[in-house]
C-alpha cells in the first residue's frame, strides 16, 4: 500500500529529524555545562591570583615597616596603604570616644 509506505517513509524521516535534534541539544547542553565548569575554574585559579597579590602587599607592607629599601614604585603604594590606614586607625578611634560618651 503506497499511502502506507508513504506515511511509514514520513514517520521514518520524522523520527530520524527527531533524534538528531534532540543529539544536537544534548551536545549543546554537554558543552554547555563544560563551559560552565571550566569558567569556575578559570575564577578560582583568578582568586589564587588576588590572594597571592595581597600577599606580595602584606610582605613589602611588612618589609618597609622594618625599614628594609623598596623599589620607588611599591614604596609609593605602600606609603598610600600606610596613609588610608592613618585614616582607619583615626576613625576607629572616633567610634570609639563616640561609645565611650
Amino acid at each position: 500500500m503506497p499511502i502506507l509506505d508513504d506515511l511509514s517513509k514520513g514517520l521514518k524521516k520524522g523520527m530520524e529529524g527527531a533524534e538528531k535534534g534532540l543529539k544536537e541539544v544534548s551536545e549543546k547542553a554537554s558543552d554547555t555545562v563544560k563551559t560552565f565548569e571550566i569558567n569556575q575554574e578559570i575564577g578560582k585559579l583568578e582568586n589564587e591570583i588576588k590572594e597571592i597579590e595581597v600577599e606580595i602587599g602584606k610582605k613589602a607592607l611588612e618589609l618597609m615597616s622594618k625599614g628594609v629599601a623598596l623599589d620607588p614604585s611599591l614604596e609609593e603604594l605602600v606609603k598610600k596603604i600606610a596613609g588610608i590606614q592613618a585614616q582607619i586607625d583615626g576613625k576607629k578611634a572616633r567610634v570609639q570616644e563616640i561609645k565611650n560618651d
